[in-house]
């Protein structure tokens, strides 16, 4: 009877599908991708714990943090403002104080921490409360019904209320760029109708949006305020859905807004329900002429294939509009949205630059102080402080400065902000008549032609860079500029700030990022290519000094199929092209480490929409797929017939809060085998399991009290059973099991993997999370 009532609520959940079919991902943010750094003022070390850098596109508001940007009275750093931090770390450096309750944050979380930020000096005031603030990147409505808009997100609130500090927080919602609407208030005053009290450590919040039929965009704001030494407020998994507007395309790869991008792309996107037996599909619009695409007449291809590759349409440092038109069999062609992205410079900063010089005035005013952006502010304007500047010395007749950058790179042009003190006009010491050397070896110097005289520079707090020189792609490690004569009568000559721009030719922006540590066995390689590689060469090994040619290749990525796990692999990437000079330029040498084990499923990735976990796990109901639920490419199943129910039965399917250490959402398997065997099956893409060293298949699993039956998994067609106590199905903990794979045959391509309780009356409630291969 009880299975028989969960199967009619199940029916009745997937029944209402209908009304959510069109429901599409806005916006996923976990800040797993968010790189962290070290510990900076909390006592618990740590290499990658903690960051106040979000993702991009997002902003930190921590203008209401008293003493703020004063490190002598900002508090702890890690929390000033909000920030993200490893959770687990969080909780430890704080002493835990409830903050461990907060199961379903995972990773890395967004903290707002009044609590800890307290702990070190800062201005204490009533006037003065903790005020921060987190905003999204703007989140594209253009394809979103009106009035469909749900945020998600889980939550952990702790307040505290008292004479000083009133601690509040809110969340609103901003179309447009117009004034910010208020979606979600809670104080600690428990006299308030917006009260929320501490019993708000652990908990998944759900907000609808009423998203006008005008908006194209909105930001999300969450905001903590008017507060001090109180508590906290974490937050992660954050999900913005909304309805799509069923005849246009949706989810734009890049998405909409993307920067730096590489000339090398190919676009992508999602399909309009509509789209069905026309051919061609879809209308390309693509410029960097808003109006072209405004009016459709920039239409670059029309095709059947829901991507397109744009290398040789778009150039360096240009923005470019597009959208997709979708055709359909009722009135021709639906008009889609208009994304934007901007592609990466053709010239780019070198990095790391060293400064020597023939003199200097003082030790405060050396020729390091030319590097690095020492004086200028976010508009590139420098100041006027003398000691933010280089000058020479008053006895040096022809001073020089002569940088060193820690490779030869080819040179595009050098930027120069000549000597800015407030004297400049009616002293001179800014540099005039120059000589620029540049050299490959420090041996052999070549004079730059063209590069005298330097700008004056204007002697006031606004001043940019003036003088532009062109190395028309000299290539050096070394440039030298020697002073011949300046602006004023004294002997003595400086700079402010010199910048040099490279054409990149070797690979850069490594992913995996170097160093990092993989989640596979198999590894795709990508990076940003040179700029004149025709082809690259990619070298790999387990030795940095001895490295083998693993592929070429004309695109910037590359398979390296089954390595070994748990080891660190070092490689390389060389730019190649015959026709230039030098024909190759060898790469840094890079590295990252395998995984401990490889991930079958950790049940991670599903979600509430078009990747539910019944859709990949069969059970015995089964489930409806693409063609009732038109905007999720899933195939239907009718169940493999049996007594079991994968997921749960209302949103979120997946389990949340039962879930191994470390995991994030695990699967419930319902089972009943009165109905008929119970089993769960994944359907794989043919895996071998005998590759990189794999010895063993684990899981683990999680029971309830009144379970019965014997627990068993199928690889393929072998059935391998429990051998533990078979009680421990029963166990509210979680178990385990370790499979040997040596004797099971078929290893080497992989289809189906089962799980299943064997007991003609048996019936319970399993949890199964982390199913791992493992060396």
């Amino acid at each position: 009877m009880r299975n028989t009532i969960i199967l009619l609520v199940l029916v009745l959940a997937l029944g209402g599908m209908a009304q959510a079919q069109d429901t599409y991902i806005l916006l996923a943010e976990d800040f797993e991708g968010l790189e962290l750094g070290p510990n900076v003022e909390e006592g618990v070390a740590g290499d990658a714990v903690w960051t106040d850098v979000p993702s991009p596109g997002w902003v930190i508001d921590e203008s209401g943090i008293p003493g703020a940007g004063d490190p002598a009275t900002d508090g702890v750093t890690e929390w000033c403002g909000w920030s993200f931090a490893n959770k687990d770390w969080w909780i430890q450096t704080a002493g835990g104080q409830r903050r461990s309750e907060f199961d379903l944050g995972q990773g890395t979380v967004a903290i707002a921490d009044p609590d800890e930020w307290d702990d070190s000096g800062h201005p204490a005031s009533t006037a003065d409360p903790y005020d921060t603030w987190l905003s999204t990147a703007a989140i594209d409505l253009s394809a979103t019904r009106p009035g469909t808009v749900q945020l998600q997100f889980d939550s952990s609130w702790r307040p505290e209320y008292d004479d000083w500090y009133r601690q509040s927080a809110s969340i609103t919602v901003s179309f447009d760029g117009e004034e910010p609407i208020e979606i979600l208030r809670w104080v600690s005053d428990s006299s308030s109708p917006h009260f929320k009290d501490d019993n708000s450590t652990n908990e998944t919040i759900y907000i609808d949006i009423d998203n006008p039929p005008s908006a194209s965009s909105m930001v999300l704001t969450f905001g903590m305020f008017d507060a001090g030494n109180d508590w906290w407020w974490a937050i992660d998994n954050i999900l913005v859905t909304g309805d799509q507007l069923a005849e246009r395309a949706i989810n734009p790869s890049p998405s909409s807004g993307t920067g730096e991008l590489s000339v090398k792309t190919i676009l992508g996107w999602k399909p309009g329900a509509y789209v069905g037996g026309r051919s061609p599909k879809h209308k390309i619009i693509l410029s960097s002429d808003l109006d072209a695409v405004l009016d459709g007449t920039a239409v670059v291809a029309s095709q059947d294939a829901n991507s397109f590759d744009a290398t040789g349409l778009i150039d360096y440092s240009t923005t470019y509009y597009w959208r997709v038109d979708e055709a359909n069999a009722t009135s021709g062609w639906d008009e889609g949205s208009v994304w934007q992205f901007t592609v990466e410079p053709f010239a780019i900063p070198v990095e790391t630059v060293t400064a020597t010089a023939s003199s200097a005035q003082s030790a405060d005013m050396g020729p390091e102080k030319t590097l690095g952006g020492i004086g200028l502010n976010e508009l590139d304007q420098h100041s006027t402080t003398p000691t933010d500047m280089w000058l020479s010395g008053m006895g040096d007749a022809t001073p020089s400065i002569q940088f060193e950058f820690d490779k030869v790179n080819k040179l595009d042009e050098m930027l120069v902000w000549n000597s800015n003190q407030l004297i400049e006009s009616f002293i001179g010491l800014g540099a005039k008549d120059v000589a620029v050397e540049y050299s490959s070896d420090g041996a052999e110097w070549m004079t730059l032609e063209g590069a005298s005289p330097f700008s004056q520079a204007t002697g006031n707090a606004t001043y940019v860079a003036n003088t532009i020189v062109d190395f028309a792609g000299a290539v050096a490690k070394f440039v030298k500029i020697t002073i011949n004569s300046g602006y004023g009568m004294l002997p003595q000559y400086g700079l402010s700030e010199v910048r040099f721009m490279q054409i990149p030719t070797s690979a850069r922006e490594p992913q995996p990022a170097d160093g990092s540590t993989t989640d596979s066995a198999n590894v795709t390689l990508n990076w940003r290519s040179g700029r004149e590689a025709v082809s690259s060469e990619v070298y790999l090994g387990t030795d940095a000094a001895d490295l083998a040619l693993l592929g070429t290749t004309t695109g910037n990525s590359i398979m390296a199929s089954a390595l070994d796990y748990s080891t660190t692999y070092y490689w390389s990437v060389t730019e190649v092209n015959d026709a230039a000079d030098p024909a190759a330029y060898a790469g840094t040498i890079w590295s990252f480490t395998t995984s401990d084990y490889g991930t079958v499923d950790d049940f991670d990735q599903y979600d509430d929409f078009c990747n539910r976990i019944f859709f990949a796990w069969e059970d015995g109901l089964g489930h409806s797929g693409g063609e009732e639920v038109p905007n999720c490419d899933e195939p239907a199943s009718n169940g493999n017939g049996g007594g079991s129910i994968v997921g749960n039965a209302t949103a979120p399917f997946a389990e949340r809060s039962i879930v191994n250490t470390g995991s994030k959402q695990s699967l419930p398997f319902e089972y009943d085998n009165g109905f008929g065997p119970s089993e769960a099956t994944l359907t794989l893409d043919g895996q071998d399991w005998t590759a990189s060293g794999v010895q063993t298949l684990s899981l683990v699993f999680y029971g309830q009290p009144d379970n019965s039956g014997q627990l068993y998994v199928k690889i393929n067609n072998s059935k391998v059973v429990y051998g533990g106590d078979v009680a421990n199905i029963g166990l509210e903990q979680w178990t385990e099991w370790s499979i040997d794979l040596t004797s099971v045959a078929g290893l080497q391509n992989v289809t189906a993997l089962t799980i299943g309780i064997d007991g003609g009356s048996a019936s319970g409630l399993l949890y199964i999370d982390d199913i791992r291969l493992n060396p």
